[in-house]
Parts: C-alpha cells; structure tokens; sequence
C-alpha cells in the first residue's frame, strides 16, 4: 500500500511521541481528511491544531490541497541552514555567525548608501524552577527553511529597491550572549533600508520552520512558544 512520509518539528516531536512516521493512503486525499486522520493518530497534536501549520513537498500546504502517495508532509509549529544567490546571502550556520563577514557581503555597492543590519543574541536568564539559561537549542525544517529565507529575500527587493541582502541563522547550540541570526540589508538610502531589514525579521521569525528549545542549568529543557513570546 502507498504511504506518505509526516515529519514532526519543534514541540510537535514530542506531542507526537516521535519525530517521523508513515501513513498509508490509498490515493489522493483531501488535505482537510489527512489532517483529520493525523490528528486521529496523534490526538496530543488536536490540541495545538489551531497554531500548527503543515508544509507539502516543502511548501506550506492551504485547506484546498491534495495530499498523494509519495508527498513529504511536515508538521510545523509557530516558529521564533546554506545557500547564495546573486546580491544575496542565505545560511543556516551550525557555527557561530561571522557577523564582519555578513556584514561585508552587503558592503561596496556605489549606489547603496543605506546600510542596516541587526543581530539577535540569546539573552541571558534566570528561571526560579530551573536556574540559569546554559544554551538555546535551534532545530530547523532545512531544506524549507533555506528555501523561504531565499523567497523573503526576493520578497523584499519586490517591496524595497534592496540591492544586497543577507539572512543567516544559526542551528544547533547558541550560548547567551552568542548571535543566532543576523539581518543586514544594503538599499540606495537608510529609511528603506530599515524598512526592509525590519520585515524580513519580524516575518523570518513568523514563517521560517526554526524553532528553539531553552536548556537550564539544572539539565531541564522547555521549547519556547512563540505565540507567548513578547519580543
């Protein structure tokens, strides 16, 4: 019988008691059906369905798609690798961000006089329960992830005249203090330079499939939750 691969990512691994399985389908199915169906296996991920979204073949999925024998589905939480492209730099980074050298990719253009850049560290913090932050933990959907940074990029020389652009974020452990994701942008003036590199962090943070899992001094762990998060 033919069969669908599902992928869990994020606190989705642990609602669903593993991090991939396989269903089998018959034929085409409605996207809503198969959802139906997982949620019926997994009756943990019902509970947390209004803030999942779902990706097929590395695409988010709508309500009006097919799901088909062979597709690749994945179960995506709300969420907090690398490829180049021509003006353009995307990376997810299991090493720690080189932000000179992001920096410089965007740098040299004569006609590109606004320069932006912003880098998100981890913070240090203090749970009363579990003690100190050691690290964050970043676990990302890769290939989709690479794959969308690529299309905000695009996204915002369509809204902004970007002239170079980079995006990179670290996967994997990132102590406080250490940078997990860098913006910098390079535009003919400043104003929409921020511009640009504001969305595309606000919406990288909302759209990309990363996620991040806090780890305490006394070894406890919590994913952190997006739709709570203030900042």
């Amino acid at each position: 019988m033919a069969q669908v691969t599902v992928h869990f990512f994020g606190p989705a691994t642990d609602d669903a008691g593993c991090a991939q399985t396989r269903m089998a389908l018959d034929g085409p199915m409605g996207f809503g059906e198969f959802t139906k169906r997982l949620f019926d296996a997994h009756p943990r991920l019902a509970a947390r369905a209004e803030h999942l979204r779902f990706a097929i073949n590395e695409r988010y999925a709508t309500t009006g798609d097919t799901v088909r024998p062979g597709d690749v589905i994945a179960v995506i939480p709300p969420v907090s690798g690398g490829s180049d492209h021509e003006g353009s730099l995307i990376r997810l980074e299991r090493e720690p961000i080189n932000v000179d050298g992001v920096r410089a990719c965007v740098l040299g253009g004569d006609d590109l006089g606004g320069i932006v850049t912003f880098e998100g560290a981890t913070r240090m913090e203090n749970d009363p329960e579990h003690g100190r932050l050691v690290r964050l933990d970043y676990q990302a959907y890769e290939a989709m992830a690479l794959r969308q940074m690529a299309e905000l990029a695009e996204a915002a020389r369509a809204r902004w005249p970007v002239g170079r652009v980079a995006i990179v974020h670290r996967v994997g452990a990132v102590a406080p203090g250490e940078v997990s994701v860098m913006i910098a942008v390079a535009c003919p003036h400043r104003a929409e330079a921020f511009e640009a590199c504001r969305w595309l962090i606000d919406t990288l943070k909302r759209d990309v499939p990363i996620w991040k899992r806090e780890v305490w001094a006394d070894e406890a762990t919590s994913w952190v939750d997006p739709t709570r998060e203030s900042t």
